[in-house]
């Protein structure tokens, strides 16, 4: 990834090929989670049982939404949409949210985009893309800033090292579109030192950039 300011971000476009762009990219997060039911007694097991048979039904409506993303299909996102307010506390409508989202940011509907991602409730391993997607909302209203606050938190919700990196690369590429270079430079200068990290080589190019840019007369 080579981007070094918000003109090199490719423009949004509504297209049904972008929501299974990003079901591909996001795959890790929206892969569901495995249902792990305790067994405990009485009425416990019951709130479990009915629990359990919540999610599988919300998986498999969200796959079927994935179906319809998958063949094009325009009503793709209408499905998604349905899946979300549903099962809304699932898995399956976490993943859901997730990709309804990502259709109005395509629209250039960030507000509304952003109000789905508020509405998840319950985003258990998916915790992490949802920050990084609002991440990518803000972005593309340009407020990086903002941008780059919410990068971090993914960082923080993410439990791969690699993911962890990638995701502090994100937020220093939205810090130097802010204007914060130093705040960017000191991060991608932490990966470069970072010799097993898959981020390292490229943030020892963005910080001879970025110190080259500092010390121009």
């Amino acid at each position: 990834m080579t981007k070094t300011g918000g003109a090199a971000r490719p423009p949004i476009a509504a297209d049904p090929d972008s929501l299974l762009d990003t079901f591909q990219i996001y795959r890790k997060q929206v892969t569901v989670a495995a249902i792990v039911v305790a067994v405990v007694v009485g009425g416990g097991f019951l709130w479990q049982a009915n629990n359990a048979r919540r999610e599988t039904q919300a998986e498999k409506a969200f796959f079927d939404a994935m179906n319809l993303v998958q063949q094009r299909d325009p009503k793709a996102p209408d499905a998604l949409s349905k899946v979300a307010q549903r099962y809304e506390g699932t898995a399956g409508g976490a993943q859901a949210a997730l990709l309804y989202a990502q259709a109005k940011f395509d629209e250039g509907k960030y507000a509304d985009g952003q109000k789905v991602l508020d509405a998840i409730s319950s985003p258990g391993p998916f915790a992490s893309g949802v920050e990084a997607l609002r991440a990518a909302g803000y972005e593309g209203e340009q407020k990086f800033d903002l941008a780059a606050e919410h990068y971090l938190k993914a960082v923080d919700k993410a439990s791969l090292q690699g993911e962890k990196d990638y995701l502090k690369g994100e937020a220093a590429r939205a810090l130097a579109n802010a204007g914060k270079r130093a705040e960017a430079a000191k991060i991608w200068a932490e990966l470069a030192e970072k010799v097993d990290s898959p981020m390292a080589s490229e943030a020892k190019i963005r910080v001879g950039e970025l110190t080259a840019t500092a010390v121009k007369p």
